[in-house]
């Protein structure tokens, strides 16, 4: 019965040092590298920012779409304990692109634009903006109250992706409490663009 007690102890202590593990150079594999990054953005860039919550409608367009007002977010492999992000209006398309929209160009006045202000004007409206690779990244967070993910961004017309950074906080989470129960009760309370995916 002792040794059993001595190894639950010393099971739990291997749990917590690997989830508070700080990752340095040299890295196995891109993975690795990837995980470094989003470490030190966070080191870096982070800033506890509580953000409102989506309050007019949500609308769930197809499987992956979801409409808030008049931008969408596509969302790509979403696994279903993560959906509350953006059905409950969490995360949403106006926290990347801004609340203000332009007026939508007709055929005619797209096609009198130059390649650099089509492109332009595509990047500033934000209507339709793809993610995918939503992934917790546990070793990011020390607390049962807060978790930390990234995912990819895709703008219309631009090939490569940009990450994105965020935290989630749940002050009345606790270890017991499911992924599916956290994100229910969460609030954004950090987000930031980070490198572009090459």
């Amino acid at each position: 019965m002792k040794a059993l007690a001595i190894l639950l102890v010393l099971f739990s202590t291997i749990t917590c040092r690997a989830q508070n593990l700080e990752l340095k150079p040299p890295f196995k594999n891109q993975g690795a590298q990837e995980g470094y990054w989003a470490q030190e953005f966070f080191k870096k860039e982070y800033v506890k920012t509580t953000y409102k919550v989506y309050t007019d409608s949500i609308k769930k367009t197809t499987v992956t779409n979801f409409m808030y007002t008049d931008k969408t977010f596509e969302v790509h492999n979403l696994n279903k304990l993560l959906a509350p992000i953006f059905s409950k209006g969490i995360l949403y398309p106006q926290l990347i692109s801004d609340f203000e929209t332009q007026p939508k160009k007709t055929a005619k006045e797209l096609d009198s634009l130059s390649t650099i202000q089509r492109y332009l004007y595509d990047i500033s409206r934000g209507d339709h903006l793809i993610i995918s690779n939503i992934e917790e990244l546990p070793f990011l967070s020390n607390s049962s109250k807060v978790k930390r993910f990234r995912f990819w961004m895709y703008r219309p017309n631009i090939a490569n992706p940009q990450v994105f950074l965020f935290e989630l906080t749940n002050d009345k989470a606790t270890k017991k409490t499911t992924l599916k129960e956290f994100v229910e009760n969460a609030t954004l309370t950090f987000l930031k663009a980070g490198w572009i995916v090459i």
